[in-house]
C-alpha cells in the first residue's frame, strides 16, 4: 500500500488488463493512444526543471543537503544565481530553522528535475510502472519538502521564495498524485489531466530556481556562524 490513495504497485494491474493467458504482458491500447501527448507535456516538464541555473545532483535531499553544507563556499564571491547579493557574514542572523529549510530546498532541486527526466524516459519507453513510480516517488518528496516552506516564511529574506514554493509544490504534489493514481485505475483522460496540473506547477516552480542558489549560500554562511 502506499498514501495517498494509491493501492500498490497499479502497473502491474493495469498492464494484465485484456492480456490473453500465457503470454508476456503488451502494452495496452489506452497507453499507446495517450504517450504522444504525455512526450510532449513532460518535455515542457523536463524543460521548465532546466529553465534556470540552480543547484543540482542525484542525492538524496538530506544527504544533498549535507553536502551542500559541508562544501566550501567563498563569503566574498558575488553569485550568479538571479543577481543575488554575496553571502554577508556581518548581516542579520538568520533563525536556525530557516537555515536548514533552505539548503534541504536547495538540494532538492535536482531531486525534481531529475524526477521531470525520469517520467518523460519512462512515457517514452511506454513503461507503465516506470511511470507510476516516478509520479509516487515525486509526490512523496514534495510532500516531505513542504514543511520547509513555512521555515522560509518566517525570515523576510527567504520570503520571496515562500511564495513561489507556497503555490507550486501543491500542484507538483496534486499532478503527481492524479497521474499515479490514474495509472492504477486504467483512467487515460485523468492522467493527461494529471500531466497538465504537473506540467503547470514546475512552470510555477521554475522562478524559485533563479533565487534558491544565492540563498543556499547564504544559509551556508549562516550555518557556519550558528556552529561557531
Amino acid at each position: 500500500m502506499t498514501r495517498g490513495g494509491a493501492t500498490g504497485p497499479g502497473p502491474r494491474t493495469v498492464a494484465q488488463q485484456g492480456r490473453p493467458a500465457g503470454r508476456r504482458s503488451a502494452t495496452p491500447a489506452w497507453v499507446r493512444a495517450v504517450a504522444p501527448g504525455l512526450v510532449g507535456l513532460l518535455a515542457l516538464v523536463v524543460a521548465a526543471c532546466g529553465s534556470g541555473p540552480g543547484p543540482s545532483g542525484n542525492a538524496s535531499p538530506a544527504s544533498s543537503a549535507s553536502a551542500v553544507a559541508s562544501s566550501p563556499s567563498p563569503a566574498g564571491a558575488s553569485s550568479a544565481l538571479g543577481g543575488s547579493p554575496a553571502p554577508d557574514a556581518s548581516g542579520p542572523t538568520w533563525p536556525g530553522t530557516t537555515v536548514l529549510a533552505t539548503i534541504a530546498l536547495g538540494a532538492a532541486d535536482g531531486e525534481i528535475q531529475k524526477a521531470g527526466i525520469d517520467l518523460e524516459t519512462a512515457v517514452n519507453n511506454q513503461d507503465l510502472k516506470a511511470m507510476w513510480g516516478a509520479a509516487d516517488g515525486l509526490a512523496k518528496m514534495i510532500d516531505g519538502l513542504m514543511p520547509n516552506i513555512a521555515r522560509l516564511e518566517i525570515y523576510p529574506a527567504t520570503q520571496p521564495a515562500a511564495v513561489i514554493y507556497r503555490k507550486a509544490f501543491p500542484e507538483i504534489s496534486a499532478g503527481a498524485k492524479q497521474l499515479r493514481d490514474a495509472i492504477t485505475a486504467g483512467d487515460a483522460s485523468g492522467i493527461i489531466a494529471g500531466s497538465q496540473q504537473l506540467q503547470q506547477g514546475l512552470a510555477d516552480y521554475g522562478p524559485v530556481r533563479q533565487l534558491i542558489g544565492g540563498l543556499v549560500e547564504q544559509a551556508i554562511v549562516q550555518q557556519r556562524l550558528l556552529l561557531q
